[in-house]
């Protein structure tokens, strides 16, 4: 079961890593953008105003004299673009000699310095300079970087330049990664837990059902896995392996009492046999006696018979070797015909037979199969009327199906055993003396052949009165 853990374990990790992975990869690129939008807006607009402040002080200068005297109010408006962006602002000339710096600690005039050939050349080409990184070294950090000409009637007076670091982007870049990955850390976790859960109610049963299992193997079906509390699937196959036990319990019984069966029902005409032919040879029967013995012997070797020829019978259904093979016939014509050739039985026990059953009723079935159902049904309701009783044979169509009952006097069955009257080898006297001739397997070849025609059969019993009814389609 360990292995099933680290199965499942793997595909649930596998399946939240590659899930938060995407996810995490997705919402930080759009973060990401959003906030490279957002910079670059504010680069745009700073520049846009340093350039509008820029180009009024160069206005005010051209009046009061170059170099001459500071604009306090140029001073306090490049500061204060300096903080609201966070980042430094550089003013140089059209030559590309610095000016002024502004950062959020103030705004600084500047002599010596000078703006980097690159961008004071692209300014001065297309008026715009656009770049990520340290400014050629102005700059301890890697900024977004946007410069910007100051025009004027004759030309480029002037260009600005705003830099704002990137290390706030790169700072929730990192601070996003590592929540995602916090996150992840923690759904693995609780992942890992509820994997442990699931999969130790799931291997519960299914450790059930190994030992089961191995119990069976040594012939013990006693044993039942509990339903687990959930009705899910496991509970599904739980049940379904319960019943499958059951079913192979109440096979093992059939499988004993057969052999039971079959012994029983073969030792005691061999018996009965063998002491016949024994007394014959060693001459204890006399020969006045010996037509009337080897009578016996014969009808012996006819019950042998009958029932080889029924095991073979129950053999081939059960098998499928006996294929069906539908045809059209008349069904009542088959019960009339079969009544006639029980006349010498009915005579004997004076029994009354009513047959209400249509002139004709034609279906589509296996001619064979039926008439060997009806003819075990008619046998045995012969077999058990009563003397001077009487038997009904009912036969009509209903919804698309044909039913027939067939009802005897005589005895009525215990309710404990009719519901075992069409197991194999069942016997309704457990004495197995009331009907000594029979094989216990007609109203199992009945029930058997009547379900493949995909029929029902069912028998009650009450007040002496024993009715057997099936139904089967019409038209199969």
């Amino acid at each position: 079961m360990k292995s099933l853990f680290a199965k499942n374990f793997l595909i649930y990790a596998a399946v939240v890593i590659v899930g938060f992975s995407i996810l995490g990869a997705v919402f930080i690129y759009q973060v990401d953008k959003y906030s490279d939008a957002e910079t670059q807006s504010k680069l745009e607009n700073t520049t846009a105003r340093a350039v509008q402040s820029t180009s009024i002080y160069l206005q005010s200068s051209r009046i009061t004299g170059w170099k001459s005297e500071f604009n306090k109010s140029y001073l306090i408006s490049m500061t204060q673009l300096a903080i609201d962006c966070g980042g430094m602002i550089f003013v140089g000339d059209s030559e590309g000699d610095l000016m002024f710096i502004a950062t959020s600690d103030g705004c600084y005039t500047q002599e010596n310095g000078v703006i980097p050939a690159v961008a004071a050349d692209a300014v001065l080409q297309s008026g715009v300079y656009r770049d990520n990184s340290n400014f050629f070294g102005y700059l301890s950090t890697s900024c977004h970087i946007r410069g910007s000409a100051v025009q004027s009637g004759s030309g480029t007076e002037a260009m600005v330049f705003v830099a704002i670091p990137s290390a706030a982007t790169d700072t929730l870049f990192f601070n996003l990664s590592k929540s995602f990955t916090i996150i992840m850390i923690s759904v693995l976790l609780l992942t890992l837990l509820a994997t442990s859960i699931v999969v130790r109610s799931t291997s519960k049963p299914l450790k059930d059902m190994a030992i089961a299992a191995k119990t069976f193997a040594r012939g013990d079906f006693s044993v039942r896995v509990p339903l687990p509390k959930r009705q899910d699937e496991l509970y599904e196959l739980t049940s379904s392996f319960n019943n499958m036990a059951d079913a192979v319990e109440n096979m093992e019984e059939t499988r004993r009492g057969l052999i039971a069966n079959v012994s029983h029902d073969l030792r005691t005409p061999m018996t009965t046999i063998g002491g016949f032919v024994d007394g014959i040879l060693d001459g204890t029967i006399n020969k006045d006696d010996q037509e009337k013995y080897l009578r016996i012997i014969s009808d012996e070797v006819k019950r042998l018979s009958r029932l080889a020829s029924s095991m073979l019978e129950v053999s081939r259904l059960e098998s499928g070797e006996k294929s069906i093979h539908p045809a059209v016939f008349d069904v009542s014509e088959m019960v009339r015909r079969i009544i006639i050739g029980f006349e010498q039985k009915l005579t004997d026990k004076n029994i009354e037979v009513t047959l209400d059953i249509p002139d004709v009723l034609n279906i589509r079935a296996d001619r064979d199969g039926i008439f060997q159902a009806v003819y075990n049904l008619i046998d045995n309701a012969v077999k058990f009327v009563n003397q001077d009783g009487h038997i009904t044979v009912f036969m009509a169509e209903k919804g698309g199906r044909m039913q027939c009952n067939i009802i005897n006097s005589g005895e009525s069955i215990d309710p404990e055993r009719i519901k075992y009257i069409f197991d194999r080898f069942y016997k309704g006297d457990t004495s197995r003396n009331r009907n000594p001739s029979g094989s216990g397997l007609g109203l199992y070849i009945v029930k058997t052949v009547i379900n493949r025609h995909g029929g029902d059969i069912g028998a009650k019993s009450a007040d002496g009165v024993t009715e057997f009814c099936f139904n089967i389609p019409m038209n199969m």
